[in-house]
């Protein structure tokens, strides 16, 4: 594997994994609260209030799975070693000046000073590079811009 890829590899499940952390001190905090307002009830207004945090703490729960779903699919990708002939999911690009990694969405990431994009194979990108090769030309901001490295 290219050792630019493999860094990418790294920054990206290092950045998931402090999400997860992040996610799940949020979630406690909020599960404390909520037990916390039990001990403290005053009618609607505590009704209201542990709704509130009972819709955080749901959305929470649905950041941390997805963190995990995306998380499992990186290092997935991670285990491709080769490089492949045409541009498919774990695959590192550099179109133009940006570098893309085809895995899971979860923006922009800066490694060695270089800014690199992790999109999904479904996103609007992800589908025209697709299927392409090293040097092949793809119509990306309104121009035409040449697939230059592709790990």
């Amino acid at each position: 594997m290219n050792e630019f890829k493999a860094k990418v590899y790294q920054t990206a499940i290092s950045q998931l994994k402090e999400k997860e952390v992040l996610l799940s001190t949020e979630r406690k905090n909020i599960i404390e609260s909520i037990l916390e307002e039990e001990k403290n009830s005053a009618g609607d207004k505590y009704e209201t209030s542990r709704e509130t945090m009972t819709q955080d703490l749901n959305s929470l729960e649905k950041q941390i799975k997805q963190s995990k779903i995306d998380l499992e699919e990186l290092y997935r990708l991670n285990t491709i070693k080769e490089t492949p002939p045409t541009v498919q999911e774990g695959a590192l690009v550099k179109l133009g000046t940006d570098w893309f990694l085809l895995a899971v969405s979860i923006g922009q990431l800066k490694v060695e000073d270089s800014k690199v994009f992790l999109l999904s194979k479904n996103s609007p990108l992800g589908e025209l590079l697709i299927g392409k090769k090293k040097k092949d030309q793809v119509n990306f901001r309104g121009k035409m811009q040449i697939i230059e490295e592709l790990f």
